[in-house]
């Protein structure tokens, strides 16, 4: 019977003494709780505070965008014009587009004049309908790049979003 009475009180001391641990430490899990509920209270605040202001000047942004976007085409555009290859290129583009324009223009005046419709365009001689494949790589390379600015974009408005929601 002494082994179990001095087992009881052995536990009665742990017990009192895991009770005295317990309370503080219940204490500290309900202030954190506590604080959780209120930094996701204030993050929620924040985060609609932010949605608003968004929401308010999206349309000024998209503006400025589309102005930037205008100004650097134009840009763009300024700078492959000094380009020698680009002028070459022009030269055979406007002279396809004139020889496709020309032969409408003559069969239609050969029509006009003759009544009779000349078969196939009427020259034979075909400018050819396909651009090169140069572009292509061009095009597919600038846009590639283009998506990835834009992504970092949209990357460093989400990065400010976040800051803004946490309060940094």
């Amino acid at each position: 019977m002494t082994d179990a009475k001095a087992l009881r009180a052995k536990v009665e001391k742990l017990r009192a003494e895991a009770e005295k641990k317990a309370n503080p430490l219940a204490q500290a899990e309900a202030a954190l709780a506590e604080a959780e509920t209120q930094l996701a209270r204030q993050r929620e605040e924040r985060a609609q505070e932010f949605e608003q202001r968004t929401a308010n000047t999206w349309q000024a942004e998209a503006q400025r965008l589309h102005t930037e976007h205008r100004h650097a085409m134009r840009r763009f555009t300024e700078l492959l014009a000094e380009e020698p290859w680009f002028a070459a290129f022009l030269e055979a583009r406007a002279a396809r587009w004139k020889h496709i324009h020309y032969s409408s223009y003559g069969t239609g005046a050969h029509y006009r004049a003759t009544g009779e419709r000349l078969p196939d365009g009427g020259s034979g001689i075909h400018p050819g309908y396909h651009d090169s494949p140069f572009l292509d790589v061009i095009l597919r390379e600038g846009e590639q790049l283009a998506k990835n600015m834009a992504a970092d974009y949209m990357d460093a408005l989400e990065a400010e979003r976040e800051a803004y929601i946490n309060g940094e």
